[in-house]
């Protein structure tokens, strides 16, 4: 039973890293580059690319980890904290009202690697 449940709990951090890939869809408004309420116009597009990989790439490596992958297994406390604030930088600084979902997200797995339940060891597991 664990191992589905790391195998879903995998998928499920990798979709979310993977939607981060939306900001390249121009017909998806919710997700745009374009809009920034900090960024400056000449800096939105390289910097939200760069978020946008950084994010991506970091919860790969966090789905890997869960999955029990050496030497990332036993950094998924830390990759989880990087991947969240990652995206979460990415959405406040290009912030549409949809993306608070994803921002929810983003606090709750932060929260779990705070709170460390047991739940959250059985199934990721410490060291693989």
């Amino acid at each position: 039973m664990m191992v589905v449940a790391r195998i879903v709990t995998g998928v499920l951090l990798l979709a979310h890293g993977l939607v981060h890939f939306l900001y390249l869809a121009p017909d998806v408004p919710e997700f745009s580059l374009d809009q920034s309420w900090l960024v400056p116009e000449t800096a939105r597009r390289p910097l939200g690319l760069g978020l946008m990989v950084a994010t991506v790439a970091s919860f790969v490596l966090l789905a890997l980890g869960v999955w029990g992958v050496p030497g990332l297994s036993a950094a998924w406390p830390a990759l989880t904290v990087v991947s969240c604030l990652l995206s979460a930088v990415l959405l406040v600084l290009f912030w549409d009202i949809h993306l608070v979902f994803g921002l929810a997200i983003d606090v709750a797995l932060l929260a779990v690697v705070v709170a460390r339940p047991l739940w959250a060891e059985q199934v990721i597991g410490a060291g693989g």
